[in-house]
């Protein structure tokens, strides 16, 4: 076939201020359709791919005609563009291009939505193409020898899914022949996946596999057809379940488990004689058989108890009486940190009441390992109640960092779930205020938290004087080959298969070698950083506290901007900007200190700051906020933008900001000003689309759909209709699509407008 350029309909001239989403998008539609007939070949690329996003009916015939489009480029786009919408008005042209058309891109099009539409006339040629590159069907052959790949490897896997959306039994064969040849692709994973979805004949074909020596094929086959719910496959999945090889078995309960959690056929997996299958069985499906969790617990193997202990974590009450109990209690004792971690957490949601002394118990017992510790405390948390929160309030000073923080942590979800006020924030405002300070000025004992093992460049260990031969003392052997060449001893001669007059260093050797001397040892930084234990507890209790919104928490965190330590200060005015956010207005006294520590505050700070801003009233604030939009920091230009959109302040100062240097602010400003949603807003982001050389366009498409999204689009296509201004169309037709898109046209939509014109 060969590819002629077809002149596009001829667009209606609709008035670009229609009224009515529908026609307005057929306005648009019309608009794009002129442009992808005889626009420059970008354009029409662009078109093509708008008219796709905006869907609809009259978006179909124009990009039926772009198929014959003289720039491959524009008959890919239009392919895709039809492959979206499916409508089987392309059928029929979509057949003549992947059978004439040379561009491999345009052929990978017509094939996807050829399958989408259903159209049956293409099986033939797509079994064809399973095969080989069939020579009825014209093909780049210059392609090949320019970039050295085979278009034909993508169309065969695209052909086969093809094929499995057809439904086409018959081609079942041609498919499997293609698994085995040889000298092809590998397409195992692409053709199992397809032959699943094919019915019988596909999960015939697939159930062979099972008998292959392979573990490979077997594996792929078995998650095939682990996926589907084809009654044919239920036998042969059965045999993929009880496989000899693990690797199956774990395969297929893994898909099936996506697929059906609840198959009844996985229980048996919990009994596995492996033990990782048995492990990933009680991860996967062990709550939705709850019943036989308890057993899993005297596993022989440490990972299966860990994975039912989880598992019944997730169930929360579970009637085991005081058999079940008994079993976690005693895991609580277990040498295995991680075993004692997970019964921890079962025991607190299985038997919260009866397990709550015991957890206490772990939890402050500082000879077991951190990570049982942390499982009993999380525990603790889910519990809650006055003894559990006592408890976590006793450990916010552990010498365990891990332990403190996550007591911290669990205390303020505890805070936030309680009345006002609670033991728990009550801690919390404690340990901001210093409670855990020591006494005397010298700023507390430093606590080096989980110390790193020292490595072989912190410590040397003197290397025994030992023979090559004999191992006896006294020789020393080289460390390195460097070593052995600049020593040249005899032992290393012999060892390194040197020549016995020794290697002689050439003078770029030399040089290297002098070079090498001069290199510095890299510097060493420790793992775990020195940190003052009540510094730490006010810094992190300063963090959680943002989320507790209440006036008493914001004003205390007030206070704490005035504190010596700059991390406090940081962790302080982010967790007001958070309280902020769900209370608004801050208390007035809140708001007087944040306006006095803002004008003195580090950038860093200070940005913070200007984001608690947001949620205060007074006098002042705005005032200092535009001057805030001046700065020569764009970081805080863009918080301050923020802030007087969030206090309702949007202007001519805001919409100035739209031609700032930094993307960030302008896209800022093009939000505060779409928020708003006043005036001239919809003319502002129209130009703020083109400004830039379209950088925010889509940006600004998204903020006009929720604001007009018809005037928007009567602005763009004015654009569009000015030949003077074609240097911006680009712009204004991706505007179009973003602005206009919709869902793809449905099938039986597409038939109705055919049979009613």
């Amino acid at each position: 076939m060969i590819i002629h350029r077809q002149q596009p309909p001829q667009k209606d001239q609709v008035p670009a201020s229609q009224s009515g989403p529908d026609g307005m998008r057929e306005a648009v539609c019309q608009e794009l359709a002129g442009i992808l007939g005889d626009g420059a070949d970008v354009h029409r690329c662009l078109a093509a791919q708008a008219l796709g996003r905006v869907g609809g009916v009259v978006a179909v015939q124009p990009l039926i005609a772009a198929l014959l489009d003289e720039d491959e480029d524009v008959r890919t786009d239009a392919a895709e563009a039809l492959a979206g919408l499916a409508d089987p008005q392309a059928g029929e042209q979509l057949l003549e291009n992947l059978l004439g058309d040379p561009c491999a891109e345009v052929k990978l099009a017509a094939i996807d939505g050829l399958g989408k539409i259903q159209d049956g006339q293409v099986i033939p040629w797509l079994r064809r193409l399973v095969k080989g590159r069939d020579g009825e069907i014209v093909w780049d052959e210059d392609e090949f020898y320019a970039s050295g790949w085979d278009d034909w490897v993508d169309i065969q896997i695209r052909a086969v899914n093809a094929l499995a959306d057809l439904n086409a039994a018959e081609a079942v064969p041609d498919i499997v022949a293609a698994i085995w040849d040889e000298d092809a692709q590998d397409m195992t994973e692409a053709a199992f996946k397809a032959l699943a979805r094919m019915e019988r004949p596909g999960i015939e074909a697939l159930a062979c596999f099972l008998d292959e020596k392979s573990v490979r094929l077997r594996r792929r086959a078995a998650a095939a057809l682990a996926a589907t719910d084809s009654e044919d496959a239920a036998v042969p999945l059965d045999r993929a379940l009880s496989d000899p090889s693990a690797a199956v078995r774990l395969a297929a309960m893994q898909a099936r488990a996506a697929h059906c959690p609840t198959d009844g056929r996985l229980i048996a997996l919990l009994a596995d004689p492996d033990a990782a299958v048995r492990s990933e069985a009680a991860t996967l499906c062990g709550a939705h058989h709850p019943e036989r969790l308890p057993a899993l617990l005297d596993d022989a193997s440490e990972k299966v108890q860990m994975a039912a202990l989880t598992a019944l974590a997730g169930l929360g009450a579970f009637p085991g009486g005081e058999a079940l109990a008994a079993k976690l209690r005693a895991k609580l004792d277990v040498e295995t940190a991680g075993v004692a971690a997970a019964a921890a957490r079962a025991f607190a949601a299985i038997a919260p009441q009866s397990g709550l002394a015991d957890l206490i118990g772990l939890l402050i017992d500082t000879g077991r390992p951190l990570e049982a510790r942390l499982g009993a405390l999380q525990g603790l948390a889910q519990i809650g109640g006055e003894q559990a929160v006592a408890s976590l309030i006793s450990v916010m000073d552990d010498g365990a960092r891990a332990v403190r923080l996550e007591a911290m942590s669990a205390l303020a979800r505890l805070a936030q779930a309680e009345a006002w006020p609670n033991a728990a924030g009550v801690a919390l405002l404690a340990a901001l205020r210093g409670r855990y300070a020591p006494e005397g000025d010298d700023g507390g004992e430093e606590l080096v938290t989980n110390p790193a093992p020292a490595t072989s460049a912190e410590v040397e260990t003197p290397l025994p004087e030992l023979s090559a031969k004999t191992g006896d003392v006294g020789v020393v052997f080289p460390t390195s080959t460097l070593n052995a060449i600049l020593n040249d001893t005899p032992e290393a001669r012999e060892v390194l298969d040197l020549p016995e007059q020794g290697v002689e260093l050439t003078p770029a050797d030399m040089e290297r070698l002098a070079l090498a001397k001069r290199i510095k040892p890299k510097a060493r930084v420790p793992v775990s950083p020195k940190l003052v234990l009540h510094d730490d507890i006010r810094r992190f209790a300063a963090r959680v506290l943002g989320d507790l919104a209440y006036g008493e928490v914001a004003q205390e965190l007030a206070v704490a901007l005035t504190a010596s330590d700059a991390e406090v200060r940081m962790a302080a005015a982010d967790s007001l900007a958070r309280i902020g956010v769900r209370l608004s207005p801050l208390p007035s006294d809140v708001a007087d200190a944040v306006t006095a520590a803002a004008p003195t505050a580090d950038r860093d700070l200070k940005l913070l700051l200007i984001r608690a801003l947001a949620a205060c009233e007074g006098g002042g604030i705005d005032g200092m906020l535009m001057t805030y939009m001046s700065d020569g920091d764009s970081f805080i230009r863009k918080e301050a933008v923020g802030a007087l959109a969030r206090l309702g302040r949007v202007g001519g100062e805001i919409a100035a900001l739209l031609d700032d240097p930094d993307p960030a602010v302008r896209l800022c400003a093009a939000e505060a000003i779409g928020g708003a949603g006043d005036g001239e807003a919809v003319e502002l982001l129209v130009k703020f689309a083109f400004s830039f050389e379209g950088y925010h366009r889509l940006a600004a498409a998204r903020l006009l759909r929720n604001l007009d999204a018809a005037r928007a689009s009567a602005l763009f296509i004015d654009v569009l209709r000015d030949p003077k201004r074609q240097r911006i169309w680009a712009v204004a037709i991706e505007a179009l699509a973003e602005l206009n898109r919709s869902r793809p046209v449905l099938m039986t939509e597409a038939q109705d407008h055919v049979r009613h014109g």
